[in-house]
Formats: C-alpha cells, sequence, structure tokens
C-alpha cells in the first residue's frame, strides 16, 4: 500500500516515463522520414544508372554501326584505286 506522501512522486514519475515516450514517439517518425527519403533517392539513382546504362549500350552500338561503314568506305576506296 501506498503512503500518501509517495503518491506525488509517483506522478511525476509517470509524467516523466508518458514524456520520454512522446520523445521516442516523435524521434521514431523523424528516423522513418530520414528512411524514406534514403529510400527514394536510392531509387532515383536506380532510375539513373539504368537510363545511363541504356544510353551506353545505345551509343555502343551506333558506334559498331559506323566503324563498320567505314570499313567498307575504306574497302569500297581501296578498289576504286586499284581499278583506276
Amino acid at each position: 500500500m501506498l503512503l500518501d506522501g509517495n503518491l506525488p512522486v509517483t506522478c511525476q514519475a509517470t509524467d516523466k516515463i508518458g514524456q520520454e515516450i512522446g520523445s521516442l514517439n516523435g524521434i521514431s517518425g523523424d528516423v522513418v522520414s530520414a528512411l524514406s527519403s534514403i529510400k527514394q533517392a536510392i531509387n532515383n539513382v536506380g532510375e539513373y544508372v539504368t537510363s545511363t546504362a541504356a544510353a551506353i549500350e545505345e551509343q555502343s552500338t551506333v558506334t559498331n554501326e559506323m566503324s563498320t561503314s567505314m570499313q567498307r568506305a575504306a574497302a569500297e576506296a581501296a578498289a576504286m584505286v586499284a581499278r583506276a
């Protein structure tokens, strides 16, 4: 059984615990928000990497086609010189 003199101390402790829980809830919300922002940033980087890889693949294809065309043109020029 509690003595009446202990009641204010118990109430103060309960209030303090309630404040600490409220602070932890606020911090938890901030952490969730920060993690959400980090996740979005990672997704953005992933999209950038994917589009860059696609552009590099396309550039490689174009470069190969240009090389083939230039080799063909050089061979035709050499054949023309040989016939002249």
